[in-house]
């Protein structure tokens, strides 16, 4: 099958950009070339799919130029100058949808050609529109400042100092575009420093922690917050949320911070855009696993938390962003797994059914089919858990590890173990040659594995198997996936009805 970048563009449009993009070529403004319309209406008949045994190079070549003896440089260059022309029709449509963005285009432009009446009025639009939009995100105060600092500048080069009053004034609107920038920074700062350090733990990448660390320290954050406090520009306390997401991480100890956090961030969430809503709710669950997978003593029962977190951020689709309105499937894993930890089946049940259609179209079929396996597994309706794995395309499916663990709690429930054992095989070595799987996380699922290993060695007779000896070893051990099932397993095998030996 025929690819190329263009493909791939035209397959992310709607049949609606499609035609829009259609006069967009027609336009003598944008383009004057007969054969890139041609191959535009070419294109159009294969979209949305663009595949079939007609859809090669030398057919499409046929339809443009008929008789044509096909030339592939020439079909090549063609494609890229029409990609070229798409590329512009994007960045035109990105353009006019950002009211806000292309206003400052035109103002930079009106303030070039000393139209300073225009710019005035264009610029008081635009602090109109961003009024409008209820939404105080790092943006808002980027844009904010660019319409206060750009319009001092402007009002300094054209306009005389007759009175002490206008002074003031102007004084005051550079004083809030100095505090707008000061917004921005606060909140990109602790947002981009917090997506690093999650992301570098994550991949065990312990120089950007240390990076993180070194960037925190140069700045001192509590009396930044003090000045934006003495001179705030709305009274929606934005930066608040942040600066309490700050103080709940740096000192995740004091319960304090994290319920001024959670409580200033339901307060601000309906003035807050998708992107921060997005990211702060993650970032409230956040605290609550950190606090866990560091072993500290709660007031609350985390767990619980968590619970309730996720339904506030699925319910309102705090999960969607800018670039995507799917829910990401890690955070319809976690939703699943954490109704297991409270024992939350109805709940699970009912989340598969309403929320496993939000995910990417693809990822659907091999996510429910997952679902509905582990959902009966807890169930302990193991033949039902294993046909519904079985449903699964393995090559497809976007969390193979999830898969392999369940796999093979499934075959030791239900006592096929010489399949269990092929299936640590493959565990095994899908974990040694899978490059992106963190080391700590490598560590617990070889860990998971290996016990579980030794449990169907001793179901098959082994005297070599203490169980009293792996209790303790899992017992004392921090660094092993899915403790709680193994610990129940070996309570079963050490059960005086059951215990075989010694």
């Amino acid at each position: 099958m025929y690819t190329h970048e263009l493909i791939n563009l035209f397959k992310t449009f709607s049949d609606k950009e499609l035609m829009k993009f259609g006069k967009f070529l027609n336009s003598p403004y944008f383009n004057n070339r007969k054969q890139l319309s041609r191959l535009y209406r070419v294109l159009r008949k294969f979209h949305p799919n663009y595949e079939g045994i007609r859809f090669t190079k030398e057919n499409l070549f046929k339809l443009i130029y008929g008789n044509i003896k096909f030339n592939d440089s020439t079909f090549r260059n063609l494609m890229s100058d029409l990609l070229l022309q798409a590329m512009q029709f994007v960045k035109q449509e990105g353009i006019e949808d950002n009211e806000i963005e292309s206003s400052f285009y035109l103002t930079q432009e009106l303030f070039n050609r000393e139209c300073y009446g225009l710019f005035r009025t264009k610029m008081g639009k635009t602090m109109k529109s961003l009024d409008e939009r209820g939404t105080f995100d790092s943006n808002y105060f980027f844009s904010r400042y660019k319409v206060e600092t750009d319009s001092f500048y402007v009002n300094l080069l054209t306009q005389k100092v007759l009175k002490k009053k206008y002074v003031i004034s102007e004084s005051e609107r550079l004083i809030e575009g100095i505090v707008c920038i000061l917004n921005y920074f606060f909140i990109e700062t602790i947002k981009h420093n917090d997506n690093l350090l999650q992301y570098s733990r994550s991949y065990n990448v312990q120089d950007n922690v240390s990076t993180v660390s070194e960037f925190l320290e140069i700045f001192n954050f509590d009396k930044l917050i003090k000045y934006i406090r003495k001179n705030p520009v709305t009274n929606i306390p934005v930066v608040e949320v942040f600066y309490n997401l700050l103080q709940a991480f740096t000192h995740i100890e004091d319960e304090k911070h994290y319920f001024e956090f959670k409580k200033s961030l339901f307060q601000c969430s309906k003035n807050l855009g998708i992107t921060d809503n997005n990211f702060l709710h993650l970032r409230l669950i956040g605290y609550c696993i950190q606090k866990m997978n560091l072993g500290l003593h709660s007031s609350f029962n985390l767990n619980e938390e968590i619970f309730e977190l996720y339904k506030v951020y699925t319910q309102n689709e705090f999960y969607k962003t800018e670039t995507s309105k799917f829910l990401p499937f890690d955070t319809y894993r976690n939703v699943l797994l954490n109704s297991i930890l409270v024992k939350k089946l109805s709940y699970m049940e009912n989340f598969i059914r309403n929320f496993s259609n939000k995910l990417l179209p693809e990822h659907i079929s091999g996510v429910e089919n997952y679902s509905y396996a582990l959902l009966n597994f807890e169930k302990k309706a193991f033949d039902k858990a294993l046909n519904y794995l079985n449903r699964i395309k393995f090559d497809q499916f976007v969390f193979k590890l999830d898969m392999k663990n369940l796999q093979l709690k499934i075959n030791y429930e239900l006592n096929h173990l010489e399949t269990a054992i092929s299936t640590i095989d493959s565990y095994r070595h899908f974990l040694k040659n899978n490059v992106l799987i963190s080391e700590s996380r490598r560590e617990m699922h070889n860990n998971f594995a290996n016990y579980t290993g030794q449990l169907i060695q001793y179901k098959l007779g082994s005297k070599r198997i203490n169980l009293p000896f792996i209790s303790h070893k899992v017992e004392m051990s921090k660094k092993i996936f899915d403790k709680v099932w193994l610990k129940d397993k070996l309570k079963e095998l050490m059960s005086p009805t059951k215990m075989k030996r010694a």
